[in-house]
């Protein structure tokens, strides 16, 4: 019995000083899961317009978030400045957009990254700007596209060109910041066009033109496509 005894008494007294450790590392270890978490629970507004403009979102979505309607089979790009999602749901969206929105990996923008978009996001509190206010002159808009030679590529009602490779550009269904931004610092093979080759309000001009022209009839409405 005495036996017992002093084995009943060892094994309490160790358990007694296993369980304070076990606790601890399982609190070291929820400690280290919720690490990431708050880590981009929060966000630099600065940083985030960085990132912003680096990840091309501005090209777009505008460069406030302020996106641009859209009708007809166009669907628009949404305004995001102001976003009322949540940072988990907003990240999702980006790793898994809908619609023609590319996805964002993590290897192309961090969690905190994100983070940091979504808090620059969240200072856009401004209406979006009107780009009606802007002087344009669908007419004088044309004969810039021409002068400048965005016929050669795009054709002449920015129709686009299966030869060139030239995306259809009318009517643009991206804001006029998105699509000064893009002019300025395009992708693919198309040059870049700075403010000395072409003002902004040239820009503007050829904008409105683009908006001008008529889009494309719904390929319903074609009869040889429907047979």
């Amino acid at each position: 019995m005495k036996a017992e005894t002093i084995r009943s008494t060892i094994a309490i007294a160790a358990a007694l000083v296993v369980m304070p450790f076990a606790a601890h590392c399982d609190e070291s270890r929820a400690g280290r899961s919720q690490e990431p978490v708050s880590k981009v629970s929060t966000g630099n507004a600065q940083k985030g317009n960085l990132v912003f403009e680096n990840l091309g979102c501005n090209k777009c979505h505008g460069s406030e978030g302020e996106g641009v309607a859209g009708s007809g089979q166009s669907g628009g790009v949404p305004r995001i400045a102001s976003t009322s999602l949540a940072l988990p749901a907003f990240i999702q969206l980006v790793r898994k957009p809908k619609g023609v929105m590319p996805p964002f990996g993590s290897d192309r923008a961090s969690d905190s990254d994100l983070a940091d978009v979504h808090a620059y996001l969240q200072t856009l509190k401004t209406p979006a700007k009107q780009e009606s206010a802007v002087a344009v002159n669908p007419s004088n808009g044309q004969r810039l596209f021409v002068k400048d030679g965005c016929y050669e590529c795009h054709g002449y009602l920015g129709q686009g060109s299966t030869s060139t490779g030239g995306t259809r550009l009318g009517p643009p269904q991206i804001p006029l910041s998105a699509f000064v931004s893009y002019v300025r610092e395009p992708t693919g093979q198309m040059p870049p066009y700075t403010v000395k080759a072409i003002s902004n309000e040239e820009l503007a001009e050829i904008y409105n033109f683009l908006k001008s022209v008529p889009p494309p009839p719904s390929l319903k409405t074609i009869p040889i496509l429907n047979q």
